[in-house]
């Protein structure tokens, strides 16, 4: 007899063999991605700096609460300072607050409190997976020590959370998203087991991010038709604690925290942004998709077999029921991942849907591809019919698993019937289909591993597509996978690491609120911004939030300094105009553009009508570039304007121009410039009776005879000068001593032209970029290969060679090279060959100063920095030459100047 459980089990052995195989490859796969997911928050720990727009505001919201800023004043008006944008409730930051001093008691000198956020997220996700395996399990504890072999099982499949790009992604970002879906997670442990506890974690997972609903829906809808009592006091416990925390904060914030939390979310959601997510999911993750389908199909089989009682296969290791909670929390997380459309979203909508589908298939592999149960025990359940014991409690209300399998019950009855070719039973293959379920669903999940979208561009200091404008997926293994876009991040982070320190400097200087489109840059400095860019720009659009306040500032240029990633990243119309006319770009620190107010000169106080209730209380004039104005040369009238009136005036019916005209002393007209009244940005009603400049550039005539003319302005409404031209200023013009060069016909004042001649004039320093612009420290001039500043004595020469060398990503050590070679000692660097002898050409240690890098390798061309330039020789070719430094500075690829 003994040879009949032997033949009974060959049929068993390949599919069986299958799973093991699949089940080891899995294993090793996730193993890799761990080693990936490890690398990934090293990188993050150990980056001093915000990474991404959404870690600046949350630096900057912890960092005030550690100044001793309430959470009322928090939550304050956006338009006050500290012009925040609060966009969660303030579990998180609370949490981060809270753990910052001891992080700073453990490793002084850290960037406390950004760390101690990312922590809090890691944590938080790795808590994620301990949670997905314990839901995994079967709540019973006689049933869990019975099945403890699938306990590892449970684990690897758990562990493959972390392999998700998006939770690598963000598992050690300063980020809320993940503490909530922990959170959450643990109210649906708590939930299964029926405790009235399940409430708080569901309710501080909303305390979190309110819009991650997937567990509290989901816990709601699964305790209904469990224990409809118990859902009730579930809920209950959620809106008291919830209710009550808002309901503070929005008395104790004057009415400010619904705008905060609820208005600056509400952002418009566009069907084809997600379409387009959840087409970028699909190519990587497709495959995740359909294996935790099946594992629904097969869980909701199973729960229907309950209902056939001439089945003679053995019931499921747990509950159905218990296996139905992860169907309805994957199924809410998919709705909440459809938000993904909402403007300004990203991947991160699909958190909770991709833990539910791991949380299902670990349900299936452990429970179903069970290959340590004994085959006595299938004999068994197949001799006997089996007896379903349902727990006293499942007694109170119909069960959610009886009622999808009455449903599934009716449509097999309806298709019982097998087809005239065959005499088997359809219930016959529901043993194969246990039997090779759970190895596709493994192989599914295997084929999800495979595949991601690279964080990194190789080309750029920038996320991969943002500027290519394509990011297809790629293989997770091989030369452009994983672990090389790990190496790129590495490169990147290095170079950030410079660009930032460049950064903090410079916006610690000012000492003073700025203005920029990226909140981290403020916020890593300890300096208020003025503008969340992002949620400003949605509150602006929604008309709960008043932008003029900030435009009056810029326009009188009272924001010393506008560090912009992109002019355009969601500043509005009117800023963008103001940066463009009030203020000038003084150059970069990797990729940000620098921008700073110009100077308008020396004040002379005046009072002059100019129609429509407007008068003129101040002039201001930029200097001459030299003793005298030269023909040519740009130069900047501002006014200072204020209102007679507060009522509306014909300037705020229609865009008023001012009009300035170059006249002669005798009155003969010689040139006139137009431009509509600040710009267009601010109409005489949104001055709210302060003073208000309006700068106005004059490029002089080319011809202009010597002599003394005079300034006069006008206001035009449509056609209709308002009244006769007034003069405001007299300028003086002598003879030539600047020129006007190269193709665009800027003019270079006469110190900054010998300053150019000296350095080669165009084969030297090339073509001028940009006017001479006045700021406060001196007049700016950058040309192709270098910029000079003028302070009114002396001419200096800007170090571009260490400004641009920040910024540098991805240099290779080169080859060495043989020949002569020179060794400084001030910089610790050498000079050899072919570089030594182009430094020793153009000017040596005066025009280009000293090297400070090795000779490295940019793509395929050779270079060596040296303090003011940077040494070029093209792959292939013995010739050296100079970069155009000074237009990589001012990163203007063919586009003009941005001061009009």
């Amino acid at each position: 007899m003994s040879h009949h459980p032997a033949s009974r089990s060959v049929p068993l052995s390949l599919p069986r063999f299958a799973r093991m195989l699949a089940l080891g490859a899995l294993t090793m796969l996730v193993g890799v991605h761990l080693v990936f997911f490890a690398i990934r928050a090293w990188h993050m720990l150990t980056f001093p700096y915000p990474l991404d727009y959404g870690e600046g505001p949350l630096l900057a919201q912890v960092s005030h609460l550690q100044s001793g800023v309430s959470l009322p004043r928090l939550y304050g008006d956006p338009a006050q300072p500290p012009y925040l944008v609060v966009n969660y409730p303030p579990l998180y930051l609370i949490v981060a607050a809270l753990i910052a001093p001891l992080i700073d008691w453990t490793l002084p000198g850290s960037a406390t409190n950004l760390l101690a956020g990312r922590l809090v997220t890691l944590c938080a996700t790795l808590i994620c997976v301990l949670l997905i395996w314990r839901l995994t399990l079967p709540p019973n504890l006689s049933i869990r020590c019975a099945t403890a072999g699938q306990s590892g099982t449970a684990i690897v499949v758990a562990l493959a959370f972390l392999a998700l790009p998006i939770v690598r992604e963000w598992s050690a970002l300063m980020r809320v998203d993940l503490p909530g879906v922990c959170l959450g997670l643990w109210g649906l442990l708590l939930t299964r087991r029926l405790s009235r506890r399940a409430a708080i974690p569901l309710a501080l997972s909303l305390l979190v991010k309110p819009s991650l609903i997937a567990a509290p829906a989901a816990a709601l809808v699964w305790l209904w038709f469990r224990d409809r009592r118990r859902a009730l006091e579930v809920a209950a416990g959620m809106v008291a604690i919830g209710g009550a925390a808002a309901g503070a904060l929005q008395v104790a914030s004057g009415g400010w925290f619904w705008l905060h939390v609820v208005s600056a979310n509400a952002n418009p959601w566009s069907p084809t942004l997600a379409e387009g997510f959840w087409q970028d999911q699909a190519a990587i993750l497709g495959s995740l998709w359909l294996g935790a389908a099946f594992a629904a199909a097969l869980i909701l089989m199973r729960g229907a077999r309950r209902k056939i009682p001439q089945s003679n296969l053995p019931p499921p290791p747990a509950e159905t029921v218990h296996a139905l909670l992860p169907i309805v929390y994957a199924c809410f997380g998919a709705y909440v991942a459809f938000g993904v459309g909402k403007v300004g979203a990203y991947a991160n909508y699909f958190l909770e849907f991709y833990a539910g589908a791991i949380w299902l298939i670990a349900t299936v592999i452990a429970q179903l591809l069970d290959t340590d149960r004994p085959r006595s025990d299938a004999q068994h359940y197949s001799a006997q019919p089996p007896e379903f014991h349902e727990q006293p409690v499942e007694a109170q209300s119909p069960a959610l698993a009886s009622r999808i399998s009455m449903m599934i019950s009716w449509f097999k009855t309806l298709n019982a019937r097998p087809p005239v070719a065959t005499s088997l039973p359809v219930r016959a293959f529901q043993p194969g289909l246990e039997i090779w379920f759970p190895l596709l669903i493994l192989l599914l999940l295997v084929a999800a591993l495979i595949r991601y979208y690279p964080l990194w561009s190789e080309n750029y200091v920038k996320p991969y597509g943002l500027i290519e404008g394509n990011n297809p997926p790629r293989f997770a293994f091989g030369r452009y996978g994983i672990w090389r876009d790990l190496q790129r991040e590495e490169e990147i982070l290095t170079t950030l690491r410079r660009v930032n320190t460049a950064l903090v400097a410079d916006v610690r200087t000012v000492g003073q609120p700025i203005v920029t489109d990226i909140p981290g840059i403020a916020a890593q400095a300890g300096v208020l911004s003025r503008l969340q860019a992002f949620e400003h720009r949605q509150l602006y659009d929604a008309g709960l939030l008043d932008q003029r306040p900030l435009l009056r500032d810029m326009a009188n240029g009272r924001v010393p300094l506008v560090v912009l990633d992109y002019l355009g990243n969601w500043l509005t119309p009117d800023m963008i105009t103001l940066i463009t006319h009030r203020y000038a770009q003084e150059g970069s620190r990797g990729t940000f553009d620098l921008y700073r107010p110009v100077d308008p000169g020396q004040r002379s106080d005046v009072r002059i009508e100019i129609g429509a209730d407007i008068r003129i209380t101040a002039v201001f004039l930029t200097r001459p570039g030299s003793t005298r104005y030269d023909p040519g040369e740009r130069i900047a009238l501002t006014l200072e304007l204020n209102r007679n009136r507060d009522v509306a005036g014909v300037c705020d019916v229609v865009v008023c121009q001012i009009q300035v005209r170059l006249v002669t002393r005798d009155g003969a007209p010689v040139a006139a410039w137009e431009r509509p009244l600040v710009y267009g940005a601010l109409r005489p009603s949104d001055w709210n009776d302060a003073a208000i400049q309006h700068m106005h550039t004059l490029d002089l005539p080319s011809e202009l005879p010597p002599g003394i003319y005079r300034l006069a302005v006008a206001l035009r409404a449509n056609d209709d000068m308002l009244t006769p031209p007034h003069p405001v200023a007299l300028i003086e013009v002598g003879e030539p001593g600047g020129r006007l060069l190269g193709e665009r016909g800027y003019f270079v004042p006469a110190p900054l032209f010998n300053a150019w001649i000296d350095a080669g004039a165009y084969e030297g320093a090339g073509d001028p970029l940009m006017p001479a612009v006045p700021f406060t420290d001196g007049v700016l001039q950058c040309f192709a290969r270098v910029c000079f500043r003028f302070d009114g004595t002396s001419v200096t020469r800007l170090p571009l060679g260490e400004l641009l060398l920040i910024g540098e990503s991805g240099l290779r050590p080169a080859p060495p090279e043989i020949g002569p070679e020179r060794f400084f000692p001030e910089t610790g660097y050498t000079l050899r060959g072919a570089f030594l002898e182009a430094w020793e050409a153009n000017g040596g240690m005066s025009a280009l100063g000293p090297p400070i890098s090795n000779a490295m390798l940019r793509g395929a061309t050779r270079v060596q920095y040296t303090r003011y330039a940077r040494l070029e020789q093209p792959d292939g070719e013995t010739t050296v030459v100079l970069a155009n430094v000074g237009e990589e500075y001012l990163r203007l690829p063919d586009i003009p100047y941005r001061w009009r």
